[in-house]
């Protein structure tokens, strides 16, 4: 509580923080100071006194002993904000029925003869129903004089219930903390009822040793319970959950960082498509994939996307990487009901991602070195510091996936015996198409709150600014891939029992000897070429395999799956006849699989298969586009305003 601030004889403030007070007033302009501390005297007029009020040097000085400080080095609040509306209206209450007493004139006599009928007077006035008692104005009436008439004074301590100025002995305060802060914080469910028996035997054990007239008393359930309430909340967080949960519950959401250009910062993220997807020839489910999103903090546009079955991995965001980085053309040729264009390309300068196996990867530290991109690592556990990506997987999920038959929902206590596996229709390609409608005709020209206009309006008059930089493409293929050292061999290199070599890595052994050390760089979707770089030049060579029939398009997965094959057969891994059954073997028990009755088999033959966003759809651009009822299966039921529904397809529910 702070006191009134005048520039009278005998009144103090502060000024800069050290007490002053007014000595003497000439003219009843020129005030005199005289600094409590060092008594150092100085002169100001009034009006430059007001205007050191105003800017904030000039300021109010506490008053001591005020009446609610109920506990040591405890500084109570100063404005009615920091009590509950209770205390607040009880205080004008009170304070009512002392101005109204005031008002009339006479001093006030606190017999309950004469008093008694003025307060009765009053309460009728005021239609207050509790008529206080004469003994209780008089509290009232004394504890405002005894703090200058300050109204403070009236407000009901926050701190003199309970816990805080505790009246019990020592011994009595001593044991209740000690239990609180070995039994209560740091055993998780006990609770106040345990912790008062814990007391009661702590208690008895004390009297054991006192006299009768001299035993301790027992503290009230609601005692125990105050006292309990008294300690912070982050710190009875911290001892029943860890600090770690304690200052994520606890945590301060402050504006998120700015990006000032498009492309200066971009989040990427993994999250489980909430959709089980089937196969197109079985109509069986294979499982939901995972999508892979790459989002402009400037614009929130949808940089890239990868889909696919194998989960958050190296690949998957090289995958999105690439897709972010190169024009998307492809979108209106294989997606032909998409009516808009997604305009988005170029390279990022600092990628925020978190703290996943796969992002803590060499291969992509080392690509994004090459490509000029600086990774950036939220705090561990803390994916709130990239929440651009993270509010942009959850309108995905919401707005597009959750209204879809089919649908996993976000969690599985939702469903309320709801059967996905037995709801879903959309085949991988279908929801691709879909997921691009969405993200083209819907997302990118909804209003987004946050910017006050479209993402596709922040891009467009971004790219005027910052007009997008793409990479070559050659560099942006090995820039792209995993590496490893090899030896250069006369036959070439060797790579997971597999011989790469072509005429034009012989020079690389003609000027640096027979058995010379090469970085190699490879796709783990495509081993049927690897990139072997020059010692002097840094050139990227693509070397293609020998055995280029059995290695082209073969995932490195099922490539070490056929050697196990081999190796448990008893074969030899390097015999490319047995290479090539083993591998036609391989497909058909994928094509087994995928019929198969068991959904975790048909996971693993959907992985397998390397089904991913970056092949083209089954369809042929020729043939039929995906029906208009797949479609529509995966699509959100409300058509928004965007779409002009006298030409999009899906305005008036029929074809073109």
């Amino acid at each position: 509580m702070s006191s009134s601030i005048r520039f009278n004889h005998g009144s103090a403030f502060l000024l800069d923080g050290r007490e002053v007070s007014v000595v003497r007033v000439i003219n009843g302009n020129l005030v005199t100071l005289e600094d409590i501390a060092s008594l150092v005297v100085c002169q100001f007029t009034k009006q430059k006194l007001l205007e050191l009020w105003a800017s904030g040097r000039i300021t109010s000085k506490p008053v001591a002993n005020p009446p609610f400080v109920a506990e040591q080095n405890r500084t109570p609040p100063d404005t009615l904000c920091n009590y509950r509306q209770k205390a607040i209206e009880e205080a004008l209450r009170r304070k009512k029925y002392l101005d109204a007493l005031s008002a009339m004139g006479n001093k006030i006599v606190f017999t309950p003869a004469k008093l008694r009928p003025l307060l009765e007077y009053i309460a009728q006035q005021l239609e207050d129903p509790e008529v206080p008692s004469t003994v209780t104005i008089y509290r009232w009436f004394k504890k405002k004089l005894q703090h200058n008439d300050h109204p403070f004074a009236l407000l009901e301590k926050p701190y003199s219930r309970g816990w805080f100025g505790c009246r019990f002995p020592t011994e009595v305060q001593e044991a209740l903390i000690e239990l609180i802060e070995t039994r209560y914080l740091e055993v998780p469910g006990l609770s106040i009822v345990n912790l008062h028996d814990a007391l009661r035997v702590r208690v008895h054990a004390l009297n054991q040793m006192r006299a009768p007239d001299s035993a301790l008393p027992l503290p009230s359930y609601d005692t125990i319970r105050r006292a309990v309430l008294a300690y912070p909340a982050y710190e009875k967080a911290v001892a029943k959950f860890g600090k770690q949960e304690a200052s994520l519950r606890f945590r301060t959401s402050l504006d998120s960082p700015k990006a000032k250009f498009i492309l200066e910062t971009a989040e990427v993220d993994h999250t489980p498509v909430d959709l089980f997807v089937v196969d197109e020839k079985t109509g069986m489910p294979l499982g939901r994939p995972w999508l892979t999103v790459i989002i402009d903090r400037k614009s929130r546009m949808i940089l890239g996307i990868y889909v696919s079955f194998g989960g958050p991995s190296t690949e998957a965001v090289f995958g999105c990487l690439r897709n972010a980085i190169l024009p998307k053309s492809y979108v209106n040729e294989c997606y032909p009901r998409v009516e808009g264009t997604w305009p988005c390309f170029g390279l990022m300068q600092v990628l925020v991602c978190d703290n996943g196996l796969e992002f803590h990867s060499h291969a992509l530290e080392q690509a994004c070195f090459e490509l000029g991109i600086i990774l950036q690592f939220c705090p561990k556990r803390k994916p709130y510091f990239k929440g651009m990506i993270e509010r942009a997987l959850g309108s995905i999920s919401r707005n597009f996936l959750h209204a879809q038959a089919g649908t996993s929902l976000s969690n599985w206590m939702e469903r309320h015996g709801y059967d996905p596996l037995k709801t879903a229709v959309a085949t991988f390609d279908e929801l691709m198409h879909a997921l691009h409608i969405w993200i083209v005709d819907v997302y990118s020209v909804k209003f987004h709150r946050g910017l006050k206009r479209t993402p596709l309006g922040m891009w467009q008059d971004g790219i005027h600014d910052n007009p997008p930089a793409l990479p070559d493409l050659k560099v942006l293929d090995v820039a792209l891939t995993e590496g490893e050292e090899r030896v250069l061999w006369h036959y070439g290199i060797e790579l997971f029992n597999l011989r790469y070599n072509s005429r034009e890595v012989y020079p690389i052994r003609h000027q640096y000897g027979e058995k010379v050390t090469v970085q190699v760089r490879y796709n783990r979707a495509d081993l049927g070429h690897i990139y072997v770089v020059h010692p002097g030049t840094g050139e990227a060579i693509k070397v293609p395999a020998i055995e280029f029939d059995y290695a082209s398009g073969l995932r490195l997965e099922v490539h070490q799956l056929i050697c196990q094959e081999l190796r448990e057969a008893g074969l030899s891994e390097t015999d490319p006849l047995k290479r090539a059954q083993a591998k036609e073997q391989i497909r058909q028990v994928i094509g087994e699989q995928l019929a198969s009755k068991k959904l975790q088999k048909r996971k693993r033959a959907a992985r397998l298969s390397g089904t991913n966003s970056q092949q083209a759809p089954a369809t042929s651009l020729d043939a039929e586009p995906a029906s208009l009822k797949a479609i529509q299966q995966v699509l959100p039921p409300v058509i928004p305003r965007q779409f002009k529904t006298s030409s999009h397809p899906l305005g008036k529910g029929g074809q073109p």
